[in-house]
Formats: C-alpha cells, sequence, structure tokens
C-alpha cells in the first residue's frame, strides 16, 4: 500500500475553501457635477461581477447629494436602486455622515456613518454601516498618492445583529485635479450569506467636475 502524499490530502482541503467563498470583481464609477454654494449632485455606477465568467451578481445605480465640508465634517443623502443576479429589485435611501481627523506622524482618519432604509417588495429594513479608514499621504512622482487600511461593520435589523464586517486595503491616486482612481483588495465575514466569506478585486474612479 502507498503511502498517501501530505500534498494530495491538503489539495482537496483547499479547493473546497475556495469554493466556500464569493469572489467578484468591483468597478464602480462616482461623479460629482460642479457645486453650487458648496452643494454637489452625485451619480454612482457599482457592478459586483463574478470573477468566473464576469456575469453580474449585483448592479447599484445610485443618485445623491453632498453638502460641503465644514470643520473637515460634511453630510450627504443618496438614494439607489440595486438588480440583483436573481432579478430582485432592492431601493435604498441613505443618510450619511463624514468626519476627518488629524492623526499623529502625518496620518488621518476617515470615517463614515450612514443609515440605509432597504425596500424589498414592499418590505422595510435597516441597515447601520460603521467606516473608519486610517491613511497617510506618500509623495510619488509629484503625485500625492493615499494608501489606507479600511475597516467596514454592518448592523442589519433583519438579523437584529452585527452581520458582516469588511477589511480593505486600497490606495487613492490623482489622475487630474478632477479625478482619482482607488485601486483596492477587500475581505468580507458575513454570518448570514452563503459563501459566508467574500474576496473583492475593485477600482473606484471618482470625477468631481
Amino acid at each position: 500500500m502507498h503511502a498517501s502524499s501530505p500534498t494530495r490530502a491538503v489539495a482537496p482541503r483547499l479547493e473546497s475553501a475556495a469554493q466556500h467563498r464569493l469572489h467578484e470583481y468591483r468597478p464602480e464609477v462616482i461623479l460629482t457635477l460642479p457645486r453650487v454654494q458648496g452643494f454637489g449632485m452625485t451619480f454612482l455606477l457599482d457592478e459586483r461581477l463574478d470573477m468566473s465568467d464576469a456575469a453580474p451578481n449585483e448592479v447599484q445605480l445610485g443618485v445623491g447629494v453632498v453638502s460641503p465640508q465644514v470643520h473637515r465634517m460634511s453630510v450627504a443623502l443618496e438614494m439607489r436602486q440595486i438588480k440583483y443576479a436573481t432579478g430582485v429589485v432592492e431601493h435604498r435611501y441613505i443618510p450619511t455622515f463624514y468626519a476627518n481627523a488629524g492623526l499623529p506622524a502625518g496620518f488621518d482618519l476617515r470615517t463614515r456613518t450612514r443609515f440605509e432604509a432597504r425596500g424589498v417588495a414592499g418590505k422595510w429594513t435597516q441597515r447601520y454601516i460603521n467606516r473608519a479608514a486610517i491613511g497617510h499621504d506618500i509623495d510619488v512622482g509629484h503625485r500625492a498618492l493615499f494608501p489606507y487600511l479600511q475597516s467596514d461593520v454592518f448592523y442589519d435589523t433583519k438579523f437584529d445583529d452585527i452581520n458582516r464586517i469588511d477589511a480593505t486595503v486600497g490606495v487613492r491616486v490623482p489622475i487630474t485635479s478632477e479625478a482619482s482612481i482607488d485601486p483596492f483588495f477587500a475581505r468580507s465575514t458575513d454570518s448570514y450569506r452563503n459563501p459566508k466569506v467574500g474576496l473583492t478585486a475593485g477600482m473606484i474612479l471618482r470625477v468631481a467636475l
């Protein structure tokens, strides 16, 4: 009898773990129109594409208004329509509060507190999301890059529980005075989703006219 190879024993476990993870690409575009008295109108397109075949798992369209910054704080109000691969359509109404603060050694803390009212087929639930990101500007070739680490904590009234935590690493790269890109990688853990673990590679394009 031949001894079983440790590599053969480990391979099925690795394959099984990979099959129980959600793998997605996430391209996102945020466009802000010229501001009037400090207020800007925003438009959003956010897609979640399956890495295996690039089929959309989720498509989000949004429109909103963002206030001017006062003492490094601002507020926004947004409406979104989300269409899932199953055909289900969800509507969200989202007030958001942003606040930034300087930290020692030149680091910056950027927070986002978001409340979502979510409607699907006439049934409404609420979700609270708290985001905190820490980063530091780095000059590279006359560009001020902003690499950052970010966490998002989700509380959903549908489960009456903190159901999801996201961890993200990314970098904001200015392209022009009006545009920037954020390539990022994120890992999400959702206690009530199957699969529970999701891995996302994404890119955010921000344009402020």
